[in-house]
């Protein structure tokens, strides 16, 4: 059975999985034993949408940037953070 992929509102399934890696990435760092601080969130989300940029600069468009936060942000409510991106 194949893996759903997320819709991060990208202009292809390809660009959608290279927003998933990196929210994938960032919710692993939430979702492990050591703690981590917004800035050191943001900061991996912020180089997380770098590197897409270098090939898909449309990561950079509202809906793409929305729908990443929004399933950081509940990872990190899953985990008991008090905070949001």
């Amino acid at each position: 059975m194949q893996k759903e992929i997320k819709d991060y509102e990208m202009f292809s399934a390809a660009r959608n999985r290279a927003c998933q890696s990196a929210v994938n990435s960032i919710t692993k760092k939430i979702l492990g034993s050591k703690r981590v601080t917004e800035d050191d969130i943001l900061d991996l989300f912020n180089k997380g949408r770098m590197k897409i940029a270098e090939k898909h600069g449309e990561v950079y468009d509202t809906e793409p940037r929305w729908h990443m936060k929004n399933r950081i942000n509940a990872a990190l409510k899953q985990a008991g953070y008090s905070f949001n991106l």
